[in-house]
C-alpha cells in the first residue's frame, strides 16, 4: 500500500505548534490537497487534513481512497510521499526510503527522492535560513531582518511587512503600510511575536510580477523542473500559478542560477527532496522595475511543482 500525505500545514507541525488552524482553513487546505492524486497510482490513499465532500474526476488521473482523521491511528503504509518531511510524517514511515534518482516522469520521480530529516527542514524552511542565503547571495532587500519585539520595529520606514518563520500561504503576518500608531495594529503583532518569537521584517513593495522555480534534489544532482509566474493578491497571499506567461531570457537565467545556488546552501546543510524558491519583480520610485530573486524558500513540495506534474501527466499546460 502506498499514501500520499497532504500534510499543506506542515509549518505548524515544524513549529510544534499545537493549536488547531480554523476549520475553514482545514477545508480550504483539503480541496487543494486533493490535487495530489498527480502522484498517485489506481489505489493509492491520499490522506487530507480535513474530509472533502467528493474529489472531482479529471481524464488521465486515478481516483485514490481518500483518508483524513488523526495519521497515529492509520495503519502504516509500504509507501509514503508527503509534501513536507515533519515530525509527524517520519512518525508514520515505516522505512526509509533508500533510493535516490530524478529520473522518469515527476508523478514517479517523486516516490524516488531521497527523505530529509524533520529537524534539517524546520532549519532551512524557517525564514532566518533564507535571510542568511539571500545574505550570501547579495540580494538581500533594504532594511530585511529578523526582529524579536515590538522595539526592534521602531524606525522602521512604512510600508514593511513582518512574517512568522515558519509559515506559508499568507497566514501570520501583519503589513504596516502607515506609521504603526495604531494601538489594535500593535497589539496584532505583539500577538505575533508571542506565539512565533522572531519575525521576519521586509520592505513591503510595490510588485508587478511574481515567479516561482521548482526543483528536485539528491545528493548528487539536481533537476529544475520549471519556471512559471505566480499570481498572487495585493497582499501577496498565491493565487494561482500560470506556467503559459511569457519569461524573459534574462529572467530565466537569474533564476535558474538563484535556484541552483539555494540548492547548493540546502545540501550543506543536509537537505534533499523537493524545493521551491519564490521571486518577484518590484517597482522602485522613478519606475524602475528589479527583479527580487530569492524571496522565499519552501524546503517541500509546491503547486508550482504540482501544476508541472500535472501538465507533464496530462499533456495539457494551463493555470492551476
Amino acid at each position: 500500500m502506498r499514501r500520499i500525505l497532504a500534510n499543506l500545514l506542515c509549518e505548524d507541525d515544524l513549529a510544534r505548534r499545537r493549536t488547531s488552524p480554523p476549520r475553514s482553513v482545514l477545508e480550504k487546505a483539503s480541496a487543494m490537497a486533493t490535487l495530489l492524486r498527480v502522484f498517485a497510482h489506481e489505489g493509492d490513499r491520499l490522506w487530507l487534513p480535513a474530509t472533502v465532500d467528493h474529489i472531482p474526476k479529471i481524464p488521465g488521473l486515478p481516483f485514490p481512497v481518500l483518508e483524513s482523521g488523526p495519521l497515529r491511528d492509520l495503519p502504516p503504509a509500504d509507501e509514503v510521499l508527503a509534501w513536507c518531511e515533519t515530525p509527524e510524517a517520519a512518525a508514520h514511515r515505516v522505512r526509509p526510503r533508500q533510493s535516490a534518482s530524478l529520473d522518469g516522469p515527476l508523478h514517479e520521480a517523486l516516490w524516488r527522492l531521497p527523505v530529509p530529516s524533520p529537524s534539517v527542514v524546520a532549519k532551512v524552511h524557517h525564514r532566518a535560513f533564507c535571510l542568511q542565503v539571500a545574505q550570501e547571495l547579495g540580494c538581500v532587500l533594504p532594511g530585511s531582518r529578523m526582529v524579536t519585539s515590538l522595539t526592534d520595529l521602531e524606525g522602521a520606514p512604512p510600508p514593511w511587512i513582518v512574517k512568522a518563520p515558519l509559515s506559508a500561504a499568507g497566514r501570520d503576518r501583519y503589513i504596516e503600510r502607515a506609521d504603526f500608531s495604531d494601538p489594535k495594529a500593535r497589539r496584532t503583532v505583539e500577538r505575533l511575536f508571542e506565539r512565533h518569537g522572531s519575525l521576519l521584517l521586509e520592505p513591503w513593495l510595490d510588485r508587478t510580477d511574481d515567479y516561482g522555480v521548482s526543483a528536485l534534489l539528491t545528493p548528487d544532482e539536481m533537476r529544475v523542473v520549471g519556471i512559471h509566474r505566480q499570481r498572487v493578491d495585493r497582499k501577496g497571499q498565491f493565487g494561482e500559478i500560470d506556467l503559459t506567461a511569457a519569461i524573459s531570457p534574462e529572467v530565466r537565467g537569474r533564476l535558474t542560477e538563484t535556484a541552483r545556488s539555494v540548492g547548493n546552501a540546502l545540501l550543506r546543510e543536509g537537505y534533499v527532496g523537493p524545493f521551491g524558491i519564490d521571486a518577484w519583480e518590484y517597482r522602485r520610485q522613478g519606475g524602475a522595475t528589479v527583479l527580487h530573486p530569492l524571496g522565499e524558500i519552501n524546503a517541500r513540495m509546491t503547486f508550482g511543482l504540482v501544476a508541472w506534474a500535472m501538465a507533464e501527466r496530462l499533456g495539457e499546460i494551463g493555470d492551476l
